[in-house]
């Protein structure tokens, strides 16, 4: 269960962070704060690296060697999979963060 929640839910969540930060942006500029895009960025990296996390456990639950089963081999390929769609949900999750740091909401 944990494959796919890394293969389907943290590309969803990285899509849902963009949504939600570009909304967010309104009521930043109207409050001169930007702390809840930051924690609509921070609860979704939060949760693409837990993602990411659960999928490479069990990708390294799924050892394998020259004895193992067909199964075992496409269960270890798709965790390995898994794991790496959410660490680049959690990497585009960063490079949506990061003009947040650089950027005022209320440039024009």
């Amino acid at each position: 269960m944990s494959t796919w929640i890394a293969l389907i839910v943290a590309p969803l969540v990285a899509l849902t962070d963009q949504a939600v930060a570009f909304a967010m942006v309104d009521w930043g500029c109207a409050h001169q704060s930007i702390w809840a895009v930051h924690l609509s960025h921070l609860v979704c990296l939060a949760l693409a690296t837990l993602a990411a996390w659960a999928a490479w456990s069990r990708w390294r639950e799924t050892t394998v060697s020259s004895g193992t089963g067909e199964a075992t081999v496409q269960f270890h390929f798709l965790a390995g999979i898994a794991m790496m769609v959410a660490t680049l949900s959690a990497v585009a999750i960063v490079a949506m963060w990061i003009p947040t740091w650089m950027v005022s909401p209320c440039i024009a």
